[in-house]
């Protein structure tokens, strides 16, 4: 799944947690060792680690010596992204 705005994703899924949820994902993300070493700092360093996660992910993706998919789910469809996974693995299992 790809979630291209990942700031608003976070600020979706926020909504649904409690803030507990949240100041540990923010603690866990930037106060540990790569954050410190990157600098990260509160919320808008957790935004940022995602944002690379994400870059790192996409690339590790296209270097994966078999096929894969990536599912643009900006529009929250969960229900659809289910029906596309099984459309591909019907066709390619």
């Amino acid at each position: 799944m790809k979630q291209p705005n990942v700031r608003e994703t976070i600020e979706r899924v926020k909504t649904t947690r409690s803030q507990e949820w949240l100041d540990f994902a923010i603690w866990y993300h930037t106060e540990q060792d790569y954050g410190k070493r990157k600098g990260l700092h509160g919320y808008e360093g957790y935004i940022q680690f995602l944002e690379h996660r994400r870059e790192l992910e996409l690339q590790i993706i296209e270097q994966l010596p078999f096929q894969s998919f990536i599912m643009d789910n900006s529009d929250y469809a969960w229900e659809n992204q289910q029906q596309t996974v099984l459309n591909i693995m019907m066709k390619h299992l």
